[in-house]
């Protein structure tokens, strides 16, 4: 079922199923924490346009503890501007590199 996210901005994200399959496929870690996903959406810690792609954003949401996963990992949730549709989502140690423009909070 898709699921509709508002993100602080009034943006709206869409997860599809097959959108999860396709997370799910390449990063099999996620499959459990669909729900953090959501919650990075729509209250993330940070949005960021895409470095390499500025149409995308990226959400992030720094989590202290991930069990399976390890400790204080940034979850990037990536979205296609144009679109909303999620195109991935993982845990990373170092998630600023690949952000680009910060665009909110706005400081």
């Amino acid at each position: 079922m898709d699921e509709a996210i508002s993100d602080p901005t009034g943006f709206q994200a869409i997860l599809t199923d097959d959108c999860w399959r396709h997370i799910v496929s390449r990063h099999p870690e996620m499959g459990p924490l669909k729900q953090l996903v959501v919650e990075a959406v729509g209250r993330p810690d940070a949005i960021y346009l895409g470095k390499r792609d500025p149409s995308r954003r990226i959400y992030r949401k720094r989590h202290l503890q991930v069990r399976g996963v390890g400790d204080s990992l940034d979850l990037l949730v990536f979205v296609g501007g144009t679109d909303g549709y999620v195109a991935t989502a993982y845990f990373a140690a170092y998630a600023l590199r690949m952000a680009g423009t910060l665009i909110w909070p706005s400081s």
